[in-house]
């Protein structure tokens, strides 16, 4: 028999109701309720979908902003359930999830903010949607790359939304997300990249024994100057905040940054104390009795990525010297 098509059928049969459940609700009671219900139904029925697709989140690391502005990194379409099941969030995604079947309803009524690439009017509209929700105490998710990675690398963080947290004057909480497998290792089951549909990505989730995903919260950053100058450098502006984000993201995940240079970098109006960065930020975060840290090196990344992290790497290092 096969056990892989009879679990994926199994899961699906109960994701199905899931999803059912979630429109359902949607369709009746999601807009009537305050945002706290509504926050605590969202992160119950997150948390029961991915139970139903053998999902098991784990988050670990400093404690979640309850508001401000929250930059991941994006791996796959189920980041959003994988964030809402721990600490729920409005997030800003692109316009063609709108139109996808169920779960485009689903998020449209959860609060999603959607933005249409390439039209600098409607940019400005979510900005603007995005920065009333911050001053109102919410809290806002932003995937800064602006597309999802196999989990591998980090991409450059876009700075445009992260603009919606300079206007509102709130926190800005990295966020760094790696999927397992059973043994630990990169999970490729849920990579959501290149000619990979959305039915194939389904398909390999659900077929797979165990999916774990690890969370760390990373200690957030401010958008308004210190008391000192010298150490608000590089994180007064969106571009500032967004470079200090995808650092600390990166290092958190890989750490190719060490030494002196990881103390330059998030030692200075960051608020990440890396340390002896040698060994990785987010190995030391998490119970390594219950996942395994499978630890990336040079080799595993192309040439033009490991030149360009690295070139990142030393223009912050310049910046926050400067």
């Amino acid at each position: 028999m096969n056990w892989r098509l009879v679990r994926a059928a199994w899961r699906l049969f109960w994701m199905s109701v899931c999803l059912l459940a979630g429109l359902a609700a949607a369709l009746t009671v999601m807009r009537t309720l305050s945002p706290n219900l509504r926050r605590a139904l969202i992160q119950t029925w997150a948390r029961w979908t991915l139970r139903a697709a053998g999902i098991r989140v784990k988050s670990t690391g400093k404690p979640w902003i309850s508001a401000g502005l929250v930059l991941p990194n994006h791996v796959s379409w189920l980041d959003i359930l994988v964030i809402d099941s721990v600490a729920p969030c409005s997030f800003i995604a692109k316009a063609e999830i709108r139109s996808w079947p169920l779960v485009g309803l689903l998020c449209d009524r959860a609060g999603t903010l959607f933005i249409e690439r390439g039209r600098r009017h409607a940019v400005h509209q979510v900005l603007e949607t995005a920065t009333e929700q911050l001053r109102a105490g919410g809290r806002v998710a932003v995937f800064a790359e602006g597309t999802t990675s196999d989990g591998t690398v980090v991409l450059p963080f876009h700075a445009n939304l992260v603009e919606a947290a300079v206007r509102a004057n709130c926190a800005v909480q990295p966020l760094a997300l790696r999927y397992e497998d059973g043994s630990g290792q990169r999970s490729t089951a849920v990579d959501f990249v290149g000619a990979t549909t959305f039915a194939q990505s389904l398909w390999r989730v659900l077929a797979e024994p165990i999916t774990r995903v690890v969370m760390v919260p990373l200690a957030p950053l401010t958008p308004h100057a210190t008391p000192d100058p010298a150490q608000s450098a590089g994180v007064r502006n969106r571009h500032g905040l967004a470079r200090a984000a995808e650092v600390a993201v990166r290092q958190t995940l890989f750490p190719l940054v060490t030494g002196a240079e990881a103390e330059v970098v998030f030692g200075v109006g960051v608020g990440v104390g890396v340390g002896a960065a040698a060994e990785s930020a987010f190995a030391r975060a998490v119970d390594l009795e219950d996942v395994t840290i499978s630890q990336p090196h040079r080799g595993e990344l192309t040439a033009p990525d490991t030149a360009r992290i690295e070139r990142d790497q030393v223009g912050a290092v310049d910046q926050a010297k400067g």
